[in-house]
């Protein structure tokens, strides 16, 4: 197991007593954000991930609660007393960019693909303020982590983020949980092109201590495995 069981249970449960937030630890520098919204008549979680670094706070996706942008920020601050510096999106979903109207109107800097920009301009959503240079070697308070793009799955768009110093990869909704039964939504997925987008990037990371799912359990091995399987059954 390469997470720590710990859960931060940062705002008020649903009537469901399911909880709106919940960060948990990975080490000291690395955790994840999930919230929660509706798919199809079903709750879904959806899994981000933030950095500590020294001259503060990485966020990795933006919550798909909208409720939840500022409660994110407030329970980060609680408990690592510094500041988020920097939204980077994945891709332009809403439970990945959703965020970025939120985050530029306070001042936050934010951070997309040329490509995500573009998309989100065309559907009149807010974009980014920053461009992600695909690649790059990103050095922030001690820290480094790169985005990556391996090709066309989930969307066009979708890229990872890759921790080299921890070997844990944040695959936003590119990766599937082995929890999924399914690949989700595909109305903007390229299913033909998917299977070598992940052959890739495990071609180009062949070892991998974490892999973080875009959705659902986040905490079992083989997600991506587990998402080619999915992936032959369409």
């Amino acid at each position: 197991m390469y997470w720590i069981g710990i859960i931060f249970l940062f705002s008020t449960f649903l009537s469901a007593q399911r909880a709106t937030l919940i960060i948990e630890q990975i080490n000291p520098k690395v955790f994840v954000h999930t919230t929660f919204n509706t798919f199809n008549g079903k709750q879904y979680a959806a899994n981000g991930m933030y950095l500590v670094t020294k001259k503060g706070i990485v966020l990795f996706d933006t919550p798909w609660d909208k409720s939840q942008y500022q409660p994110l920020l407030d329970s980060i601050q609680q408990k690592h007393h510094l500041p988020v510096i920097a939204v980077f999106a994945s891709h332009s979903h809403e439970d990945r960019a959703g965020g970025f109207e939120y985050y530029n109107q306070i001042g936050i800097p934010t951070y997309a693909t040329k490509e995500t920009n573009e998309i989100l301009k065309a559907n009149d959503q807010a974009i980014a303020k920053n461009e992600i240079e695909l690649g790059k070697k990103y050095k922030i308070g001690g820290e480094k982590f790169i985005i990556e793009y391996f090709g066309k799955g989930h969307t066009a768009d979708n890229t990872v983020v890759w921790l080299p110093k921890y070997k844990i990869l944040n695959g936003g909704c590119l990766v599937k949980s082995t929890e999924a039964t399914d690949l989700g939504f595909i109305g903007e997925a390229d299913v033909k092109a998917w299977p070598n987008t992940i052959q890739k990037l495990m071609h180009q990371h062949p070892i991998i201590k974490l892999v973080i799912a875009g959705h659902d359990n986040w905490k079992n091995q083989g997600h991506l495995e587990h998402t080619l399987q999915l992936l032959k059954k369409n």
